[in-house]
């Protein structure tokens, strides 16, 4: 699946052009052990916070807003919830036209970058100083990802590496002893699960998936810089050998949507992922018994960062007050209850308990170190289908190219 399932639509960049001639017209020390914000007496602001998400977010949100006072008596919270992130950005210009949109929202990294990029955005640098919110709350992992051109742009809430999944009934039955390090291991398990209708590896088609990849041999796109390096064409590589020996299958081919419905459904033995697979594998095959481990060795450690923050509106009525309000959502009671969903929290003291509370991902620990963001080019979405058209193209429809036409064509796109 990745998230990026949620791929940006045109429209959606139309939007933002208009979002961003629109623009054009136009303390304390942690979130829980602080003094009291100075200015009781002084007239209440009222933030509103936008996000897109589950009815058990809506509620952990509310009682956020309900509680924001005992840290900032200043702050009036409201909650606006979308029904997706595609209505969000379909809507955003014209609420920002008549000065009802949000002074703040939640992201993913996933797609920010083109958001970021576009002006659509604050930086919260100089907020940080004036606010006195406390930034060393979060890992320099964390915020490295929320920082484009030396600017702090996001307020981390919580982030997870990606993940290599093994359906260990599979893998026990085969005969095979530790869990694989490397490509090279993955390889060879895959040629022993590789039994009848059973592929030994599911290779989606899908930018998260290859991303992933190609960092495991220590490339990147460099948000749209170095889509043709010698590291990603070697990634790809790779995964055209796979599929020529016949090892791995991409779920279209299996008419599925995604990785994980070829996993829950046992046709595949492994598969890059994300902490998404626990909550879907739990309904759609709950016998299922899955390993997590980091996503295997190519030459180096390395794996994308599946993370979200708060980022202030450009156009926000009080930037001020809404840096306060999101840096008071990461306050240890709202992330707990978010970690009680799932989610990692992007707080060094709280993380390790995420861990305990979720043992099959506590092999995923170490990568937190190194897992990095997406770097996918300002056009997101054109990249994105791009990526996928070709290698389908050569997978599926059998065009012949190498990895190298394949990433030459692209970058040729995105100088």
């Amino acid at each position: 699946m990745g998230k990026m399932n949620k791929k940006f639509s045109a429209m959606l960049v139309l939007c933002l052009a208009l979002v961003v001639s629109l623009s054009a017209c136009g303390g304390s020390k942690s979130a829980d052990n602080t003094d009291k914000a100075s200015g009781d007496k002084a007239e209440k602001v009222t933030v509103n916070f936008g996000f897109w998400g589950t009815a058990q977010d809506l509620e952990i949100y509310q009682k956020a807003a309900d509680t924001i006072s005992e840290q900032y008596p200043e702050i009036e919270l409201k909650i606006k919830q979308y029904p997706s992130s595609e209505q969000f950005w379909n809507t955003l210009p014209g609420e920002i036209a008549a000065g009802v949109a949000p002074d703040f929202i939640k992201m993913s990294n996933e797609g920010a970058y083109e958001y970021i990029n576009k002006g659509l955005f604050s930086p919260i640098d100089d907020l940080v100083q004036t606010t006195g919110v406390d930034m060393n709350r979060f890992p320099d992992t964390s915020k490295k990802i929320w920082n484009v051109d030396g600017k702090q742009y996001g307020v981390p809430n919580s982030d997870m590496p990606a993940m290599f999944f093994i359906n260990e009934q599979m893998w026990k039955d085969a005969g095979l002893g530790e869990y694989p390090t490397t490509w090279d291991e993955v390889i060879e398990a895959a040629k022993v699960l590789n039994k009848g209708d059973v592929k030994g590896i599911i290779v989606n088609l899908d930018a998260f998936h290859i991303t992933n990849y190609v960092k495991s041999f220590g490339g990147g796109w460099g948000n749209g810089e170095t889509i043709n390096s010698p590291e990603n064409v070697k990634a790809l590589e790779m995964i055209i050998d796979m599929y020529d020996q016949g090892l791995a299958v991409t779920p279209k081919s299996l008419g599925f949507g995604w990785d994980g419905e070829v996993f829950s459904n046992e046709q595949g033995a492994m598969s890059t992922g994300g902490y998404w697979y626990k909550g879907y594998l739990k309904d759609a095959n709950p016998d299922l018994k899955m390993v997590a481990i980091p996503v295997p060795k190519g030459t180096t450690n390395g794996s994308t960062m599946s993370s979200d923050a708060y980022m202030v509106l450009k156009d926000g009525k009080n930037k001020e007050a809404a840096l306060k309000a999101a840096y008071y959502m990461t306050n240890d009671d709202t992330q707990t209850a978010f970690m009680e969903l799932g989610f990692n929290p992007a707080v060094s003291s709280l993380s390790e308990q995420y861990f305990e509370k979720n043992p099959e991902f506590k092999a995923l620990q170490p990568a937190l170190e190194y897992s990095t963001d997406y770097g996918y080019p300002t056009d997101t979405k054109r990249f994105t289908d791009e990526l996928v058209k070709e290698l389908e193209g050569l997978i599926l429809g059998g065009s012949g190219k190498t990895a190298q036409q394949i990433l030459d064509d692209i970058q040729a796109q995105f100088k």
